[in-house]
């Protein structure tokens, strides 16, 4: 399947220490099916010197989340198993802890939605709790 526009958004919530945080955007992407699942790209115009490009793929039961930019990760997510990932920004690497509490997808040719919550943890040190919903409507020309 070739690319096919979208509109990507992307809504995420952290609690840390009892407060909540809530992040949205929404962005024009590309959107395409591949014979192992479904990939939506994006860039985000908010970094500190210039732009990064964000790639979801899904893959049935994982999803894996790049960060292209001056912040660069992969982030694997597979609902009930923990990984890590190395977080690159310009002040510094860490590796950090995943794990997936819950991994839905309803994706198909036209869009849909991902929705996921997860824990990130620093040093097998809990940091924070972790809701994100990934909504693609595909724009068909």
């Amino acid at each position: 399947m070739t690319d096919k526009k979208a509109t990507i958004t992307v809504v995420g919530r952290q609690l840390v220490d009892g407060e909540p945080d809530i992040t949205e955007i929404s962005v024009k992407g590309t959107y395409r099916k591949t014979d192992k699942g479904y990939i939506a790209e994006y860039t985000d115009f908010e970094s500190l010197e210039g732009s990064e490009k964000t790639v979801i793929s899904v893959n049935g039961e994982t999803m894996l989340m790049t960060k292209f930019g001056d912040v660069s990760t992969e982030m694997l997510f597979r609902q009930g198993e923990r990984s890590n990932s190395d977080y690159i920004t310009p002040f510094g690497n860490i590796t950090i802890g995943i794990y997936t509490k819950k991994l839905e997808s309803s994706l198909d040719e036209n869009g849909g939605r991902v929705s996921l919550e997860y824990t990130i943890d620093f040093n097998s040190g809990f940091a924070a709790l972790n809701e994100l919903e990934i909504t693609v409507d595909a724009i068909n020309e």
